[in-house]
């Protein structure tokens, strides 16, 4: 069994891993990303938001370094709500393989042994509605202490935070007839600001990072990048044109959306688009084309930060075997 603390970062306490492996693998590290950063992930269905996703849970499983190999990794443990149950673990091992094999290509017995010590950091949780989502969220620090008490936990993900849009639209909707004029107008809180305020203790208390999954359900713009409105409700929308276009009627949610003590906040914006393949010209010899347009999926990311204008970017490629950042 692989020790889970490399012997060889006993030997260098001086050193800043986090800029070695930016300088030695720097496609290794998505954008900018790590604890204990909040990361919304948007973009319409099959936009590769469950690949990034992967991508950076084995950025978080793998660790940093073993023997003389540097990996990349923060080596800590990694906790997803699959609420959609797309939660694909085949797939994730075959990108993590495809990772540790890229990087230790001479030696592929090892790169499996070190994918299962990683796999081992990996919890998967399936709730089955929003109150079971936050209720699991609430008891992670007892689960921390109990089942993963020799790891720092890195990242939580729910995937996607949209699951239970509908039935929690519904529910809300249903409740807001039955309150009578003097009541109080907050007796009935929407399941989603008990994850986002479950979230936010849980990053406080274990410095994480967190990453949201979302769907992206009513265009603002036609151009590139095409942006979303947001849907949820309550929910941390920091930038103005993703805001609703109109209030809902509700004064329980309006109220939950502007009181923003204790709930969270995001960090980072990621919307994400499939590069468009290009078109075949009169001159173009159609065997070329088809090598072109079948060639590994290419995705365009788009990352916004809450007060800033500035929008940057950073292609996402998803191969058979790998996710590579660039």
């Amino acid at each position: 069994m692989l020790n889970k603390q490399p012997a060889i970062l006993a030997h260098i306490p001086s050193l800043d891993l986090s800029q070695l492996l930016a300088d030695v693998y720097p496609s290794v590290r998505t954008h900018r990303f790590s604890p204990p950063d909040v990361v919304e992930i948007q973009g319409s269905p099959a936009s590769g938001k469950t690949h990034l996703l992967y991508h950076l849970l084995i950025d978080c499983i793998i660790p940093h370094a073993y023997q003389s190999s540097i990996l990349g990794g923060w080596g800590k443990a990694a906790i997803i709500f699959d609420m959609d149950r797309t939660f694909d673990i085949v797939r994730l091992n075959q990108l993590l393989l495809g990772r540790l094999t890229q990087l230790l290509p001479s030696d592929i017995p090892l790169a499996q042994a070190i994918s299962q010590i990683s796999l081992g950091r990996l919890r998967v949780f399936r709730p089955d509605s929003s109150s079971q989502l936050a209720a699991t969220i609430s008891h992670l620090p007892n689960y921390h202490s109990a089942h993963l008490a020799d790891d720092y936990i890195g990242l939580v993900a729910v995937d996607s935070v949209s699951t239970h849009y509908w039935p929690d639209r519904f529910t809300t909707e249903q409740l807001r007839p039955t309150r009578k004029p003097g009541t109080d107008a907050q007796a009935f809180t929407p399941p989603l600001r008990h994850i986002l305020t479950a979230l936010e203790t849980f990053r406080r208390t274990h410095s994480v990072m967190i990453v949201l999954t979302n769907w992206g359900l009513h265009p603002v713009n036609t151009s590139f990048p095409v942006f979303y409105r947001q849907h949820l409700h309550p929910f941390p929308v920091p930038f103005p044109d993703s805001r609703p276009s109109a209030p809902r009627p509700d004064a329980a949610v309006a109220a939950s959306q502007t009181s923003a003590v204790n709930m969270l906040t995001l960090t980072h914006h990621v919307t994400l688009c499939p590069a468009i393949v290009p078109r075949l010209h009169q001159d173009m010899e159609v065997e070329s084309y088809a090598k072109g347009a079948l060639k590994d999926e290419e995705i365009i990311a788009s990352v916004r930060t809450p007060n800033s204008t500035t929008i940057s970017e950073f292609v996402l490629y998803v191969t058979p075997d790998n996710v590579i950042t660039g």
